[in-house]
């Protein structure tokens, strides 16, 4: 169930909505009136009483209705609230020149408005004459500086979390496969695929050396063999050339 906010129109509002609750409840003669009609001599008979009561129960429920209605009990809250805020500016125009002022103002969800706050109640008559309210200040203001530190720590947390994440943030993966992560060797990833086609083509190309002619005992293969050879051949065509008397006579 919802509770009302604790404000002084709410507050308010639910006093008078109590008080009213009690003015419509319906109107019935005590039993010592009943029984003291009864044993007189000239009784109102019941019935007639019983007429007269659903009569002024009507009526009073009307008025109830008409007089009490919840805008109006709204109304009169407000007007009740705007008195005690006109009270407090007096106080705190009286009270200006002290410093523990807490002002109507002061949006106690901040860090500097909590910190700001006295740890005690600033009015020594004010302690003396409502010591359960002085203690009710000073132990809400003990609890709204340990939340307030709580949300400081959370809040360096949570920046703290975020430079991580901004940090990391290189390394995760884009929309459009960009970054680092998909450069490592994972299941099914990019480095399998590119170890699975270098698999292949060292497959085919161990396939073509294969199918090389082997090489002779001193290490070379025919067509090295054939070119030298051949070498041979023509410098020895050329020294026998230059040898022949008959064209180099001597």
């Amino acid at each position: 169930m919802a509770r009302n906010p604790p404000t002084i129109p709410a507050a308010k509002q639910a006093f008078l909505n109590t008080q009213t609750n009690l003015l419509s409840q319906p109107l019935a003669p005590s039993r010592a009136w009943r029984n003291a009609n009864d044993a007189s001599s000239d009784a109102i008979p019941a019935r007639h009483v019983d007429e007269a009561l659903v009569h002024v129960n009507h009526a009073v429920q009307q008025h109830c209705r008409r007089v009490f209605a919840p805008q109006a009990t709204r109304a009169i809250a407000e007007q009740i609230a705007d008195a005690y805020t006109r009270d407090a500016d007096r106080r705190i125009g009286r009270d200006g020149d002290d410093e523990d002022v807490i002002g109507k103002e002061a949006d106690l969800t901040t860090s500097s408005a909590i910190e700001s706050l006295p740890a005690e109640w600033y009015l020594a008559k004010d302690t003396s004459a409502y010591p359960l309210e002085a203690k009710r200040y000073t132990d809400t203001v003990q609890h709204l500086t340990d939340l307030n530190e709580q949300r400081n720590q959370l809040r360096l947390r949570v920046e703290k979390l975020r430079r991580i994440q901004t940090s990391l943030a290189p390394l995760q993966t884009g929309e459009g496969g960009e970054g680092v992560q998909e450069n490592l060797v994972t299941r099914n990833g990019a480095v399998e695929k590119e170890l699975e086609k270098m698999r292949f083509l060292l497959a085919r190309v161990a396939g073509r050396v294969g199918q090389l002619p082997d090489a002779i005992p001193g290490g070379e293969t025919e067509e090295e063999k054939a070119v030298e050879d051949l070498g041979k051949a023509r410098k020895r065509q050329i020294d026998e050339f230059l040898a022949d008397p008959a064209v180099f006579p001597s």
